[in-house]
């Protein structure tokens, strides 16, 4: 049988012409298909979006009772990271606290004390592209409201394309360009529904919370009641007495030193004495007291919100000292309380006053005492960064390096070396309080321990222990 040229080109022209049709078809029908998912796809990425925009609400809203910086633009983001209802819980705990506080809108949390809510290991970890990006963009992508799907472009030539070639990548293209909602394609409205519900976007996030124990008015009356007792008892105790005793040697010494005899001391000057030392050492047992529950419950916990107690802190150890406090737990201390100064506050500052001129060193000849001698660290131990200040979120390493060398090494690995312990038994020394800025005399080989037992032998050389 010969061969039909006409019947040959016209059986394949309708080949072609097959598979041009089955081509575009198959694109339109993937078209038609990803349109309506995306459609039904709009109310999921919708409800995402409203919980994107609640949670940035929310966001918003504990950024106004923490301080400003990083580092709380870092605290909100955690929060976001660390679960479904980690921001929502976040701006509670803050509301609770900036409430108990006594804050006034506009008026931040102090550090220390979103510190004693929140517990977030991860903090120094964060990402900086993280703390600068929008929270709205961080919050979309947080709980999967948006999404950005690969780019198609067709590049077939017009030759292929009349034989219906890229018909496929014309219409990927097309609905990647096709604005479908919320200024979201047809691909991305589909992209973004094929995510998870909740994406971390710091990996491990972790906020944990603490409950925040108030101090109650109950808790007020029981509280001033006790410090009550409690300085009245100090006053009459026998360590109040030695105290007046030693008070009343050292002035007559100082007499004898100034050149006076020890019967021109006279009785008044005697009496003042020993009133002074009672009442510094009945205020040093006291503030112990009153610091023991400013840490517990702070300014958080409302403790200086409950004025009853507050008036008990004024009437046995002075206004300047309570404003003292205040300060130490991130409370500003009002010009009208800090110009309220009564004559009792000024009588307890000549008291203090009187106090140091009597509590002076006996003189002594200074041994010649030589200085202990300790290895320093190697140097593959030294602190990464050296002595850069490490902020925020710097070195996490150099964070870490002082935890475990921060008292006992320098940064360049030379050792932190300290004043030997003291062998005396009755040795004292005098302690700064950290509240009260007054000095108290305390046991100079408990005072020791308590700011180098942990760290350094008793020659004052910095301890080797187990890793150096």
């Amino acid at each position: 049988m010969a061969f039909n040229k006409k019947e040959f080109a016209a059986s394949f022209l309708n080949q072609v012409s097959d598979n041009m049709s089955d081509m575009r078809e198959e694109a339109k029908a993937f078209k038609q298909k990803q349109i309506e998912a995306s459609e039904r796809n709009k109310s999921l990425i919708s409800t995402r979006t409203a919980r994107a925009s609640a949670a940035v609400s929310l966001g918003r809203e504990a950024l106004e009772y923490l301080p400003e910086g990083a580092r709380s633009k870092g605290i909100i983001r955690t929060a976001m990271a660390s679960g479904m209802t980690g921001v929502s819980e976040l701006r509670d705990k803050l509301a609770k606290a900036h409430a108990n506080a006594g804050l006034s809108a506009g008026e931040k949390l102090s550090i220390n004390d979103v510190e004693a809510i929140i517990n977030m290991p991860n903090i120094p970890d964060i990402n900086s592209e993280y703390i600068d990006m929008p929270l709205e963009d961080f919050a979309k992508q947080t709980y999967g409201a948006t999404a950005e799907a690969p780019e198609f472009k067709d590049d077939t030539n017009i030759v292929g394309r009349l034989f219906g070639f890229g018909a496929m990548d014309r219409a990927r293209e097309q609905l990647g360009k096709t604005e479908y909602g919320n200024g979201m394609s047809v691909a991305d409205i589909n992209a973004a529904s094929r995510l998870a519900e909740f994406n971390a976007l710091i990996p491990n996030a972790v906020m944990s919370f603490s409950d925040i124990k108030t101090f109650s008015k109950t808790e007020a009356f029981t509280f001033a009641k006790d410090i009550s007792e409690m300085y009245d008892d100090a006053k009459e105790s026998k360590e109040a007495r030695d105290e007046a005793e030693k008070a009343q040697q050292l002035l007559i010494q100082k007499a004898i030193d100034d050149g006076r005899k020890q019967s021109d001391v006279t009785t008044a000057e005697i009496i003042e004495a020993r009133s002074i030392a009672t009442e510094v050492y009945a205020r040093g047992q006291v503030e112990d007291y009153v610091n023991l529950f400013a840490d517990q419950y702070g300014a958080v916990g409302g403790f200086f919100n409950q004025q009853i107690a507050m008036n008990q802190i004024d009437k046995l150890m002075g206004d300047g000292y309570l404003d003292i406090l205040k300060g130490k737990h991130g409370l500003d201390v009002k010009k009208s309380d800090s110009a309220a100064v009564t004559d009792g506050s000024k009588d307890s500052a000549t008291e203090e006053a009187k106090m140091k001129e009597l509590s002076y060193p006996p003189k002594e000849e200074q041994s010649n005492v030589t200085q202990p001698i300790a290895d320093s660290l190697p140097d593959d131990k030294l602190r990464p960064g050296g002595a850069e200040d490490i902020g925020d979120f710097g070195n996490a390493k150099a964070r870490i390096w002082d935890r475990k060398y921060g008292a006992r090494y320098n940064p360049d690995g030379t050792p932190i070396i300290v004043e030997p312990r003291p062998t005396d038994p009755e040795a004292t020394t005098m302690r700064l309080s950290g509240f009260s800025n007054r000095e108290k005399s305390v046991n100079a080989i408990e005072e020791w321990d308590r700011k180098y037992k942990k760290t350094h032998n008793p020659d004052g050389t910095p301890m080797k222990l187990k890793g150096d």
